[in-house]
């Protein structure tokens, strides 16, 4: 890598730090991706992908990789899981395209997080340090000295000149304030769409409504497998980001739901779950010439489905405000930065934070307001329920991310 562009160290190489090392390399800098695991992989889930983010990604020239691997589905079906009934549809499709200039897609994460990969890897200002994990920053003038320790125990340093902490919400670098428990866990399976009923190959995002539950599915890897996320109780979190989840726990807690919801939950052989953690929106997530970025400054809960966006608009700000220093800038011109990049995202995510947790009461409303929701769900057209998530999918970067 050459030594004159300024220097940037990406801690954690998850769709936003590989997303953060990509914009930062595009805008001049050179970056080392650290990640403390051998290989960059990610467990088998899906995620959604809207507009404020593909938008990015497409800008950035990975439309025609996305177009590969992402599906775009027609719309959002919501229905009463104990009734099975039909309450609304948001239109997703052509009409998201239209009213978002970029699609609305689907993707399985490790899909996406490979797509990202590929264009880490052709990158020549990118250096990648697999099995080495971050154990402490320090900042003295202009260099930040970055202490690592790979899996043999082996330590060794980093010196640059930002350190942007991408390691999601256990980071080190967020530790003084705690996550709080939401009370749920999330289950997640992958089923091959050749042994899921009929509707859940359908090309639509399947929300189902209950007290305290819901379930999501829709179809990824081109239709060859049906991602299930089924979100209930849980009266104490549990240690472990992805842990294995005991089949007949997950089809008790939804007895009393609608047939078809309960054949779709028996299907799976087998589910990963998690307790689901959010975090009350930070005053400051920079210090210095440190920043924090996606979950490690604002993790959310996935009732909104905006935490991989949320870290892929972190990337794309943080790499606009950056451009400018690519031929070399002073301690006060990078933190400058980082503390414009900090303005620009944190009241965003704050409401996305927000949004999401609010979304946990009308998503799980129980009888009556489940009722008065579904009423209002049923009398509101389509055009109404897309026109209420403007603020959130027609937002724009305006990054800097040419190829």
């Amino acid at each position: 890598m050459s030594s004159e562009a300024p220097c940037v160290a990406v801690i954690g190489a998850g769709i936003g730090g590989l997303a953060a090392s990509l914009f930062l390399s595009r805008a001049g800098f050179e970056v080392t991706l650290i990640e403390k695991r051998t290989r960059v992989e990610e467990e088998g889930a899906g995620l959604q992908l809207s507009p404020n983010a593909s938008h990015i990604l497409i800008g950035a020239g990975l439309g025609p990789a996305l177009a590969r691997r992402a599906s775009a589905p027609s719309g959002i079906r919501i229905r009463s899981a104990r009734r099975g009934k039909e309450i609304a549809t948001i239109p997703l499709g052509d009409e998201a395209r239209a009213r978002f200039g970029a699609p609305y897609f689907v993707i399985h994460r490790a899909d996406l997080a490979g797509l990202l990969l590929d264009a880490v890897r052709s990158e020549p200002r990118i250096r990648l340090l697999y099995g080495r994990e971050a154990q402490g920053l320090s900042e003295s003038g202009s260099r930040i000295t970055i202490a690592m320790r790979n899996e043999r125990g082996a330590a060794s340093k980093l010196e640059c000149e930002a350190a942007i902490s991408a390691d999601g919400l256990w980071s080190a670098a967020a530790a003084k304030t705690p996550p709080n428990y939401s009370g749920f866990a999330a289950w997640r399976a992958l089923l091959p769409a050749a042994d899921a009923p009929d509707f859940a190959r359908s090309d639509t995002v399947g929300l189902w409504l209950a007290p305290e539950a819901h379930l999501v599915h829709y179809p990824v890897r081109d239709g060859k497998a049906i991602n299930i996320v089924a979100v209930i109780k849980e009266g104490a979190p549990q240690e472990g980001w992805s842990r294995d989840g005991e089949p007949d726990h997950i089809r008790r807690a939804f007895t009393e739901w609608s047939r078809e919801a309960r054949v779709l939950i028996a299907a799976p052989p087998a589910w990963r779950c998690w307790s689901l953690f959010d975090r009350k929106p930070l005053r400051h997530w920079s210090s210095g010439r440190q920043t924090l970025l996606g979950d490690a400054a604002h993790p959310m809960l996935p009732f909104l489905a905006q935490g991989a966006a949320m870290a892929i608009e972190d990337a794309a700000v943080l790499a606009r405000e950056f451009a400018p220093l690519s031929s070399g800038g002073s301690e006060r011109d990078i933190a400058a930065a980082l503390r414009r990049y900090e303005l620009a995202r944190r009241s965003r995510t704050a409401k996305a934070q927000r949004e999401a947790r609010r979304n946990i009461f009308a998503y799980h409303a129980p009888w009556p307001f489940g009722r008065v929701r579904d009423a209002i769900l049923s009398r509101s057209s389509g055009e109404r329920l897309i026109g209420s998530y403007d603020w959130l999918f027609g937002w724009r970067a305006d990054a800097a991310l040419g190829r």
